[in-house]
């Protein structure tokens, strides 16, 4: 079931789902969970705000790597976006383990409404993202 949900969200491009889960979990932090919470709450008209935010965010990430890259000369290999991006994909997978370890029931359909999977997947798409920044 899980390898399913990544091929399948392997084929979507990871930029307007990150921007989304970005979104998702700046809303988290309001009082209340927000809208994964409740999601008739007012805070709920606060997503358009929160996606413009995520959207911001998202784009100056992605310009401050490339600002990094253009800082290494023309015959140098090594890109920051990989490097970064595989540094907070390393964390990801180190709380995965942890979780899947010390739960004893890790893997059920509750699991997809929670606050911290909602956090957790979008710290995964952002890595994935910043991986994808091409040198």
């Amino acid at each position: 079931m899980f390898k399913d949900l990544l091929d399948a969200l392997g084929k979507i491009k990871s930029r307007p789902l990150l921007n989304v889960f970005a979104a998702l979990a700046l809303s988290t932090f309001v009082d209340g969970g927000g809208p994964i919470m409740d999601p008739f709450s007012v805070t709920s008209l606060l997503l358009p705000f929160f996606l413009f935010f995520a959207s911001v965010m998202v784009v100056s990430w992605v310009h401050c790597v490339i600002n990094l890259n253009s800082r290494l000369a023309d015959h140098d290999l090594f890109s920051w976006g990989p490097y970064l991006g595989g540094v907070v994909l390393t964390f990801c997978l180190c709380v995965v383990f942890w979780y899947v370890s010390n739960v004893r029931d890790p893997i059920n359909v509750k699991l997809f409404g929670s606050v911290e999977f909602v956090r957790m997947f979008a710290l995964y798409l952002f890595a994935v993202e910043t991986m994808n920044i091409k040198r």
